[in-house]
């Protein structure tokens, strides 16, 4: 297909009106309908060739017959896999519009441990005591090791960052292709041999049959009494229940989690009364700068389709990222 062709594409994405204007002035060939609202969005879904979106209202995907390609407004496309892995529809993904963020706030959370901040700010009222436990419970980042489980763009920029604060990088991903930003590297396989070596887990990874789970009793058993864990991928990837007792019974030192399972976590959680807790709620993938990154990597992916091109992060169906 070349650009003189009309195309019809749906966005339910809020990228904004200047980025909308963007596509517009760039594309003319192209009709862009901008539908936040789901009844309009199912609507247009039925015209719709191409999809840019973040989420997917209930029947928008079966309505869109004529679908060829979605853009998601997201790095993990499971929510999407079940409409469409049985369809010719290309699948790409928002990879890289997301890692800065992701990567920053999990540094927050090591930051916010090792100076205490988490116990400064749950005990304002009681200066001396928690002074004295600030005081005794206080470490660097500089020469401990974190382990950062799943290397795509939040895991690769999430590495980077931590050895720029002089950080021993381990990295976990299934193949062993040099990644320079680390300085050892297994594949899941090996990731019961680093886990004692870690000062801090990281888990970065998309929700795939192979990352339900992947840390369990067992893993948390492995790691230091004295590291931490986090999670900003999805909350399926630790059993919480076993994290839970680990907390509890001292296995591992404390949690940062932005994502949880179930999400949104129950009131009657015993993880928000933790104090060696940190809950984000599901917030580290935002930023004001993500509408400008998903539309340039959506208009790029665009100007390919428009010319029969091969579009760039295509999602493999199979493994599910």
């Amino acid at each position: 297909m070349n650009q003189s062709n009309h195309a019809l594409a749906l966005i339910g994405e809020d990228i904004g009106a200047e980025n909308l204007a963007r596509l517009r002035r760039d594309f003319p060939s192209v009709e862009f309908r901008f539908c936040l609202d789901a009844a309009e969005f199912v609507a247009a879904a039925a015209e719709a060739e191409i999809i840019f979106s973040k989420s997917f209202p209930a029947g928008s995907l079966e309505a869109a017959v004529g679908l060829r390609w979605v853009q998601a407004g997201t790095a993990g496309v499971d929510r999407l896999l079940a409409g469409l892995a049985e369809r010719e529809v290309a699948i790409t993904n928002a990879s890289g519009a997301h890692g800065v963020p992701m990567a920053e706030l999990a540094i927050g959370m090591m930051l916010a441990y090792a100076a205490g901040l988490h116990t400064a700010i749950r005990g304002a009222d009681d200066y001396n005591g928690v002074r004295a436990q600030i005081l005794r419970e206080k470490f660097e980042l500089e020469g401990q090791t974190l382990c950062v489980v799943g290397l795509g763009d939040i895991g690769g920029t999430l590495a980077c960052k931590a050895q720029a604060l002089g950080m021993r990088v381990i990295g976990v991903r299934r193949t062993l292709a040099p990644f320079p930003q680390v300085d050892a590297q297994v594949t899941p396989d090996g990731l019961g041999a680093v886990l004692p070596q870690a000062d801090h887990v990281a888990l970065c990874l998309p929700l795939t049959s192979e990352t339900v789970g992947i840390i369990g009793a067992s893993e948390l058993r492995a790691m230091k009494s004295s590291a931490y864990i986090y999670n900003v991928g999805r909350g399926s990837s630790i059993d919480q229940s076993a994290l839970v007792q680990a907390l509890q019974d001292g296995w591992i030192a404390g949690a940062g989690l932005d994502v949880t399972d179930p999400e949104p976590l129950p009131s009657d959680s015993p993880l928000w009364a933790m104090p060696n807790v940190i809950l984000s709620r599901h917030t580290s993938g935002s930023s004001p700068y993500n509408a400008d990154r998903i539309t340039t990597i959506f208009a790029d992916n665009l100007r390919r389709f428009l010319a029969g091109e091969p579009l760039q992060q295509q999602v493999d169906v199979g493994l599910g990222y």
